[in-house]
């Protein structure tokens, strides 16, 4: 294929600098490390971002940890794909994948609930078409497929560019671990975004639409277990209008709808205002 050919050259001249990386904390950890996923199914490439903030950062339900309030009004986070220890494996994708064509989805997981007897589950991005509700045992695959998917961005043949993971060949002097955050460049087998979402764009087929377009707001949304392995998990939507936006320059946000002042907050500024504009005829006169 052309466009393998074309990305294993590119590989090739950037393997020179591949640094060695932390590993990316799994679901079955019980507090999975958020990743985004860049999918392009016509070109037959995708990329994962190691996004460096965890389950636990953003948890809104369940009783595995402490609400995160991540969902106050005038939350935003950004990350830029065009910088840093990203850098490389977004020039690879960008140069090959044609961004009409491309979708983006981020999730994580938490597949031992733990601390104590908490409530497993995964969050993700969130489209409302065609989602259908999730058996706790479906959930639980749901969770251990996301494992799947990052330990195969580790090592598999299928990658062409990675450098988010530990070094294949151990830790030495000269490599003797990584930086916290990466990404890896995927086009057949496991490691390849296809296998994780699939044509549904839904994780493991199942649970909420979890793909949008490149530069599409999409919303977030929590599944948490239910009491047993054929009860229904529970859905949570973040409020305040959270989404995650992905440009196609590379920028990536997380927000929330920002806080209205109250009426005698505007009062107050008013006032200030006017104040200020008081002096300032003084001063004139």
């Amino acid at each position: 294929m052309k466009f393998q050919l074309k990305a294993l050259a590119v590989a090739a001249v950037l393997a020179a600098a591949l640094p060695a990386q932390a590993a990316i904390d799994t679901t079955a950890s019980g507090n999975g490390e958020f990743v985004l996923t860049v999918l392009d199914r016509s070109g037959s490439i995708s990329a994962l971002f190691d996004l460096g903030i965890n389950y636990s950062e953003f948890n809104v339900s369940g009783t595995s940890f402490v609400n995160s309030g991540v969902t106050n009004q005038g939350t935003t986070f950004s990350w830029d794909l065009t910088s840093g220890d990203y850098a490389q494996a977004w020039s690879l994708l960008s140069a090959s994948a044609n961004f009409t064509n491309v979708v983006y989805g981020i999730a994580a997981g938490d597949n031992l609930g733990a601390p104590g007897v908490g409530s497993r589950g995964y969050i993700s991005t969130y489209l409302p078409q065609n989602s259908t509700s999730l058996t706790t045992l479906a959930l639980i695959t749901s969770a251990g497929n996301i494992d799947t998917y990052t330990g195969a961005n580790g090592a598999n043949s299928g990658i062409v560019f990675q450098n988010h993971r530990d070094n294949p060949l151990g830790a030495t002097a000269a490599t003797p671990g990584g930086v916290e955050n990466g990404g890896s460049v995927a086009t057949t087998g496991a490691a390849y975004g296809n296998g994780l979402y699939g044509v549904t764009s839904k994780i493991n087929g199942t649970g909420p639409t979890s793909l949008g377009a490149i530069g599409a707001d999409l919303g977030v949304v929590q599944v948490v277990s239910g009491a047993s392995s054929f009860a229904t998990a529970s859905q949570t939507v973040f409020g305040n209008g959270a989404k995650f936006n992905l440009s196609s320059n590379g920028i990536l946000t997380y927000s929330t709808i920002a806080a209205v002042p109250e009426a005698d907050t505007w009062a107050m500024m008013l006032l200030g205002l006017g104040f200020m504009g008081f002096v300032a005829r003084r001063k004139q006169a």
